[in-house]
């Protein structure tokens, strides 16, 4: 994945760390964290299908959709499923290349300890940034 979008993405790039999820990651669904500068940690998740309590806003379950989930859902619970290799690439999206978005936002800007932006800004460029990711990756990819 990082040499089809080449050495801009890893430049400062430290390291990719996977992690069991402990602490405040067990059973929170966090799926990545960029720690500055350059060193991003992507967290093991739950095995599917997903018991998430209450239901999702419109955002997250159109994300979880996006990425190829199965979302059912009920005021008290939700469930979410997924389907062949959609869950990893769930992962490889909104988990890896959304935090190297922010890894490359700190690292461009020269700020590299500091956030240069507010965190909903930060936020939405990571996302778009992750989502040209996937568009590229599906215009490549070859055919199965």
């Amino acid at each position: 994945m990082l040499t089809l979008f080449g050495s801009v993405v890893r430049y400062g790039l430290r390291s990719i760390e996977l992690r069991q999820s402990v602490g405040e990651a067990a059973g929170s669904f966090i799926l990545a964290r960029l720690l500055v500068p350059g060193r991003i940690v992507l967290y093991e998740q739950p095995q599917p299908p997903w018991l998430i309590q209450g239901e999702l806003s419109q955002g997250s379950r159109g994300r979880l959709e996006g990425a190829g989930a199965t979302v059912q859902s009920d005021p008290f619970v939700t469930r979410v499923e997924w389907a062949g290799d959609s869950l990893a690439g769930y992962m490889l999206f909104d988990g890896l290349m959304h935090e190297i978005g922010h890894h490359l936002i700190q690292q461009y800007t020269g700020k590299r300890l500091t956030r240069v932006m507010r965190t909903g800004d930060h936020e939405r460029r990571a996302d778009r940034f992750a989502e040209a990711c996937r568009q590229v990756w599906v215009e490549r990819r070859p055919p199965a």
